[in-house]
């Protein structure tokens, strides 16, 4: 399992987050994208120059677009993202050009309609971390953190991984009350992951982590029953403008409190073993497709997962037996949550692979046929 931060240094983090955030409600007509000089981030480096996004709120301010808010920048302004990614890299003025004739365009737009159309900016550390809609909800990771920690701390939950990226906050937790073998000597510990997002990165998530203790390794569960996306961060209408700030209290509180429900429902034993139960039977299932590059190539399709450093890591664990998993689809489950974690990946990538092999237990007969049968 990726390490990540402890809890201290996440708490930390977060606290330094929720001090040093600056949000603004920025009318589009005091909007404009520019290219900027960079400082250099190495000793040598020479000074490059990127995209910036200027207003005026009292007095102009400056701020880089980073990776995330350029994603949302680029679909904002209907510009294709390779493309922009591209410019912002080779010819950030031409990038700005093309950003500011995609505002004209929706001021314009705006102008016939008679909406005035303004964006909600959230700011940290001189960057643009999310552009988003004026009526965006915002529901925070330090909120989150106040939430669910007593909760999970008083079932007896252990964080054991954490991160801060700059689109989600991910929390994994393990359960030492709740453990089986999938055989005998290969026991799991059911576990949780739960993860939000400040700037418009999906909905706070709070999915099973059935976790391998004879590798420390840990799968996300795809099942429906255990898979909940709470809430939704964007506001589809006006009404929430019109509420006080009481009412907007109270309405945070109770959708706080309904996550807190949902992480101990999750605890229950009885969807812990329905999982187990689905594990024991991928134990039982062989491989008899001896073409592991194939075998391993048909499941990334499957399960949506690209790259061919991740499909090296994906064969070498398979190849390796995985702590004796063997050639079955429990030791596929555990090839795409080993490389994970051996591999050089980012935190998110790791979390995307915990999924695929969740998905993997999901795959219907006829798909897992095509994987396993003999080619």
């Amino acid at each position: 399992m990726k390490s990540g931060k402890s809890l201290v240094e996440l708490a930390k983090e977060i606290q330094r987050i929720n001090e040093m955030k600056r949000d603004f409600v920025v009318p589009l007509d005091s909007l404009r994208a520019m290219s900027v000089e960079k400082e250099p981030t190495k000793k040598d480096e020479k000074p490059k120059r990127g995209l910036a996004l200027a207003f005026t709120n009292g007095k102009t301010h400056y701020y880089d677009v980073n990776s995330w808010s350029g994603s949302q920048l680029a679909s904002y302004t209907d510009i294709p993202k390779a493309y922009f990614d591209r410019l912002t890299t080779e010819n950030p003025g031409l990038v700005a050009d093309n950003v500011n004739h995609g505002f004209d365009r929706i001021r314009a737009a705006a102008k016939a309609s008679r909406k005035p159309e303004s964006r909600l900016i959230r700011t940290l550390d001189g960057n643009i971390r999310g552009l988003l809609s004026s009526r965006y909800r915002i529901l925070d990771s330090h909120d989150m953190l106040e939430a669910v920690l007593p909760v999970m701390q008083k079932s007896g939950m252990e964080i054991v991984s954490s991160e801060v990226t700059d689109r989600r906050l991910y929390i994994k937790a393990l359960s030492p009350r709740l453990r089986a073998d999938i055989k005998r000597g290969d026991t799991v510990q059911h576990g949780l992951v739960i993860s939000t997002s400040d700037v418009g990165a999906g909905s706070v998530r709070v999915e099973p982590l059935i976790y391998r203790l004879v590798c420390e390794n840990g799968m996300i569960s795809e099942s429906a029953f255990r898979k909940y996306h709470v809430g939704r961060n964007q506001a589809e209408d006006d009404v929430r403008e019109l509420l006080s700030d009481k009412t907007r209290e109270m309405t945070d509180n109770a959708f706080w409190a309904s996550v807190q429900d949902i992480v101990l429902a999750s605890l229950k034993r009885e969807n812990f073993e329905k999982e187990v139960d689905k594990l024991r039977l991928a134990a039982n299932e062989p491989i008899k497709n001896f073409d592991m590059p194939r075998v391993v190539e048909l499941a990334m399709k499957a399960t949506g997962v690209t790259g061919e450093g991740k499909k090296n890591s994906i064969l070498a664990a398979l190849a390796s037996g995985n702590e004796g998993a063997g050639l079955t689809k429990w030791g596929l489950i555990n090839s795409f949550t080993r490389a994970a974690h051996v591999g050089d990946f980012t935190y998110e990538e790791s979390i995307e692979m915990e999924r695929a092999a969740g998905q993997i237990v999901e795959l219907p007969k006829s798909q897992w046929n095509l994987i396993s049968a003999t080619a």
